[in-house]
């Protein structure tokens, strides 16, 4: 490893034996080393340098400005000591030692593309010209200005504009070569990386587009031509140029495309799922009419999707009205039309939606990760569609690894994964063991247990989104948004922040008058998002109701031959409205009774009996007709069911009935779907203890109606006989479906296991960062206890619940909220009554930290002091420590610096962080040994031991990052690096570490996110800007 190690291209980064060197004074400082590095051929006079980094200064104020920048820089860098040094310093020059031990990125970059090296185009050649594109980390000192040294900013802006040349120059050529050898993804990827840098360079759009044609993607060329036109014509109103114009006609034409390949060999072969060697099940295309122009306008959509244009489209609706069929029949037809197309869907659930966190997401991934057999074995997709899902599990599983890491064992479950993986691609090696290594890891609990940084799950879900439709164009369906929990409304926002540039049309469904009620008497979160998405894509809503409902009747109708005159035509569209389901349901139910019959022909003609007065005028008639024609054991099964939900499990309806799980699922496939089309069959799974069959009512009001008909005292025996089955079925694995069990134990009036599954689900949806849902289950929870005698294991449960909610109000508000006090303070009431000693020495510090950022010193040292005394009386040395931890940071804050670190070296002096990082965390939710380290810098800074603080603040940095624990890493952050920054008035050190804790912790943590907003405008005023700092420090 080089002594010194510079990197110029991208954010300017310097190291001294691999730790980060950042004691820099000024800007100027880091633009002298910058500037002598890059031109070091030659000596420079000290005039020349001066007048570069301080050309309105003074001849003579410039060369003393010189000379303690200098001073500064060689002290930094070790120059004094280094051997040989790293400048050559003369009376009247200045030169950076090339023989001296460095390492300069923008030198390596040169030397890689020289024309001598590159112009061959073997596998060294092309290695060498790779390295140098991995150097390339983006533009010459971005984001780096000196606006009062203009001279030193022309010198800048020449060597960006020379060195991002040579890396256009380099990429091309390693397109092009790789495109000589047959290596057309590799090509691909050079030509989207110049792309990124000169979005306008119509040779990179063409070398993408013959790469995409060679690699069979033509549908992709295509578009990429027309993202080309788009571009050129919005931003240099120019037309493509006439080999731009040449190569998309050559493709259009199919005289440019993918060669032909010999076999592979057999070995190596992609395997097909062994299902869909299996007898499919055979499922009757429901009638669909009369939604063209709604067709017609999702096309239009799809087209804009497929040449890059991103979209996303919300279909609207009331209930019944035909936004599910209409969805349907346009992604049947879309994957009819386009061969490469591939479509995944996910659904929320009215019940347990809003508290099930990123259900819909998690059955999307799931299906792009190829978990299909199910709805295919269910008769949902075809085997056509499933085979495409099948295909791109490769490809999405090395997304996830690249891209996606903490998704796995989040959103996806990693052991059947690598299963699919494994039978998808028995010939590969590489990427499948660095995906088993992945999920051994995820699964080993190697992952450091915390709240999981919501920023985090949402990019890497977009990532793992935008590397599937590099090759294949996708269509993602949400139905029922208006259900969707809180995280996955959010995770749509930001999805549809990043749609530009991607192959993708994402489609949600949802009830309007839904979202007008609102949820829990407040504005529904679907509007905002909705709203934002309309002013950022325009007219993108598809409203089925605005169609014509005669035309529907009409069509409909005819859907059959028939003799249905005028009169009847008028009289149903009077009784119905055209709404599709009261239509289709009336018609249904005179079919059946024999007052619409077939003539000889089978021709639909009005039957004798005919009579419009018993016909039902609403849907609950047409419910009430439909089942009470049903025999007596399939109307019990269809109650149970309804009490589960509008999604039921067949083995929980033959328990709660007492019959044979198989004569059940015979009674629901065969009379219940196929003869009565009541309900579908969704999915078959397996657990430890056996098969989970899903089914679904066809639509939810049969489901509301079931329900309601019940009465009370029925509903509370079948919601506990509904629970007890999902919990015996389920057995270790019922933490999963904590949601639905506290719901149907709450409505059977058994309150103790509702308030245990509501606790589960809490601490479920925590440590998703589901804080909004966390705090509903949990508050839930708190709330039917209340309703239990005062036992002792009350009272335990309580601080239980106490506990998870002040965990859930901290990270959703940050420790200064007033309800995370309200709670805190009752589980020191409960701790106090049950004798819980180490949990009552946690609660006071989380009172400590409340009172402490909330400028309430005394009384938070007070809390820390009895924590500790406590924990001492105890002889628990954690506890002991983390007692010197709370009373070392507040000591700080009261500026008490002596009595601080006295209290900090006892945590230092004891940490070891193979033995006490996972507790700690466990205990306070961030790791005290690196945080320690961090306040012991700020005291040492304080106390006027600089040097020493320095040393103390990159101790603490580099232990952090070793330990890879989020939270910790962004304590450490805020005190070791913004607040001690901050300290030394090192505006530009200010900034860099605002930076780092924006990207570690978004804006979901509100007391990071304010503390930030108040750092970044210390260190704007700091670089000058006096009155934007002083904003965005009222902001915080």
């Amino acid at each position: 490893m080089p002594h010194l190690s510079l990197s110029l291209l991208g954010l300017f980064q310097a190291t001294l034996d691999g730790q980060p060197v950042t004691a820099f004074k000024s800007n100027k400082v880091r633009a002298l080393l910058a500037y002598l590095a890059v031109e070091a051929d030659r000596p420079h006079p000290r005039e020349v340098l001066a007048g570069l980094l301080w050309p309105e200064w003074t001849d003579r104020e410039a060369l003393g400005n010189l000379r303690y920048a200098l001073s500064d820089l060689r002290g930094v860098i070790g120059d004094r000591t280094a051997e040989p040094p790293f400048l050559l310093i003369a009376r009247d020059t200045l030169q950076f030692n090339t023989a001296s031990d460095f390492f300069l990125d923008v030198r390596a970059f040169a030397h890689l593309t020289e024309p001598a090296l590159s112009s061959s185009k073997g596998a060294e050649e092309l290695s060498g010209l790779q390295e140098a594109v991995s150097l390339y980390g983006g533009d010459f000192l971005e984001g780096f200005s000196l606006p009062d040294a203009a001279p030193f900013e022309e010198w800048a802006l020449l060597t960006r504009e020379r060195l991002a040349c040579q890396v256009s120059s380099t990429l091309h050529r390693l397109s092009e070569a790789y495109e000589e050898r047959g290596e057309y993804e590799q090509a691909e990827s050079y030509a989207r990386r110049q792309l990124e840098l000169d979005p306008w360079d119509e040779v990179a759009h063409q070398r993408l587009m013959r790469a995409l044609a060679l690699s069979g993607l033509r549908s992709a060329a295509l578009a990429q031509y027309e993202t080309c036109r788009r571009l050129l014509a919005e931003e240099l109103e120019v037309e493509p140029d006439h080999g731009t114009t040449e190569v998309f006609h050559q493709i259009r034409d199919g005289k440019l495309g993918a060669p032909a390949s010999p076999a592979l060999p057999l070995h190596l072969v992609p395997e097909p799922p062994r299902f869909l060697a299996e007898e499919p099940v055979e499922v009757e295309r429901p009638v669909f009419v009369a939604r063209e122009r709604e067709l017609a306008r999702l096309s239009g959509f799809l087209d804009l999707a497929l040449t890059g244009h991103g979209r996303m489209v919300f279909v609207t609706g009331e209930a019944g009205s035909g936004k599910t069929a209409l969805v349907q029949e346009f992604v049947r037809r879309a994957l009819d039309t386009q061969v490469d197309l591939v479509a995944a869907s996910g659904n929320c659930n009215a019940h347990t939606g809003m508290g099930d966190p990123y259900l819909p997401f998690r059955e999307i991934l799931g299906l792009l990760t190829g978990d299909v057999e199910a709805r295919w074995a269910a008769g949902a997709i075809t085997g056509e569609h499933a085979r495409r899902l099948w295909d791109i599990l490769p490809r999405t599983a090395q997304a996830l690894v690249e891209a996606g890491p903490d998704l796995v064992e989040t959103l996806v479950a990693g052991g059947p994964l690598l299963d699919r993986a494994v039978a998808c691609a028995p010939g590969e090696r590489v990427w499948p063991a660095r995906l088993t290594e992945l999920v051994e890891r995820r699964t080993a609990g190697a992952v450091i247990p915390g709240p999981q940084q919501q920023r985090d799950l949402f990019d890497q879900y977009i990532r793992v989104l935008q590397a599937v439709t590099r090759r294949v164009p996708l269509v993602l369906v949400i139905d029922d948004l208006q259900w969707a929990d809180v995280g996955s409304i959010n995770l749509l926002f930001h999805l549809g922040r990043q749609l530009a540039g991607s192959r993708v049309l994402v489609i949600c469904a949802y009830r309007p008058e839904e979202v007008a009620i609102g949820r829990d008497g407040e504005r529904h979160p679907l509007e905002s998002v909705v709203n934002e998405l309309h002013r950022e894509f325009g007219d993108v809503v598809v409203d089925v109701e605005q169609a014509e409902s005669q035309d529907f009747v009409e069509a409909f109708l005819d859907s059959e031959p028939n003799r249905l005159g005028a009169a009847f035509r008028e009289r149903l569209l009077r009784q119905t409205r055209g709404h599709p389901l009261f239509t289709v349901e009336l018609l249904r139910g005179m079919q059946e009774r024999g007052e619409l019959v077939q003539d000889s022909k089978g021709r639909w003609v009005e039957g004798p009996d005919l009579d419009w007065g018993t016909l039902p005028a609403r849907v609950e008639a047409a419910c009430a007709e439909r089942i009470g024609r049903l025999a007596q054991p399939l109307q019990a099964a269809l109650r149970v069911a309804s009490v589960e939900g509008e999604d039921f499990t067949a083995e929980v309806v033959a328990g709660v009935l007492g019959t044979d799980e198989r004569e059940t699922v015979q009674l629901l496939s065969g009379e219940l779907d196929r003869r009565h089309r009541l309900v579908r069959a969704l999915t078959i799974s397996r657990l430890q203890s056996g098969r989970v069959s899903r089914y679904r009512f066809r639509h939810d009001l049969f489901q509301k109606y079931l329900y309601e008909k019940l009465d009370e005292v029925e509903r509370a025996y079948l919601h506990e006989d509904v629970g007890s089955g999902l919990e015996q079925l389920y057995g270790d694995q019922a933490s999963e479906i904590a949601v639905h069990l506290a719901r149907h134990f709450k409505e059977a009036g058994v309150a103790h296991k509702a308030v245990q599954y509501l606790y589960l689900a809490g601490e479920r949806a925590v440590q998703l960062s589901a804080y909004e849902d966390g705090i509903a289950h949990l508050t839930r929870g708190l709330a039917l206890l209340g309703t239990l005698p005062e036992t002792a294991e009350r009272t335990e449960r309580e601080l239980a619940l106490q506990l998870g909610l002040g965990l859930a109000w901290q990270g959703g508000k940050g420790p200064q909220a007033p309800e995370a006090k309200q709670v805190f303070s009752r589980a020191r009431e409960l701790c106090q009554q049950v004798g819980k000693t180490s949990q009552l020495c946690r609660v006071l510090g989380d009172l400590s930290m409340h009172h402490y950022v909330r400028a309430e010193y005394l009384l938070a040292r007070d809390l820390a002091q009895e924590a500790l005394s406590l924990a001492q009386q105890e002889s628990d040395p954690l506890l002991v420590m983390l007692g010197h931890w709370y009373l070392g940071f507040v000591s700080f804050g009261l500026g008490q610096y002596a009595t601080a670190r006295s209290h900090l070296e006892q945590v230092i002096s004891f940490y070891d962080p193979r033995q006490h990082h996972q507790p700690f965390v466990a205990l306070r939710g961030v790791d005290a040994g690196p945080s320690a380290l961090a306040y012991d810098a700020c005291c040492l800074w304080c106390l006027g031991y600089p040097e020493q603080a320095l040393k103390r603040r990159e101790e603490a940095l580099a232990l952090a990052g070793e330990l890879g624990h989020p939270f910790t890493m962004a304590d450490v952050l805020c005190y070791g690096g913004c607040v001690f920054d901050q300290m030394r008035g090192d505006g530009q050190a200010l900034q860099d570490s605002g930076e780092k804790l924006i990207l570690l912790t978004g804006d979901k943590v509100s007391s990071w996110s304010a503390s930030v907003r108040c750092f970044q405008g210390a260190a704007t005023a700091m670089l000058g800007h006096v009155a934007k700092g002083i904003a965005q420090i009222h902001e915080g």
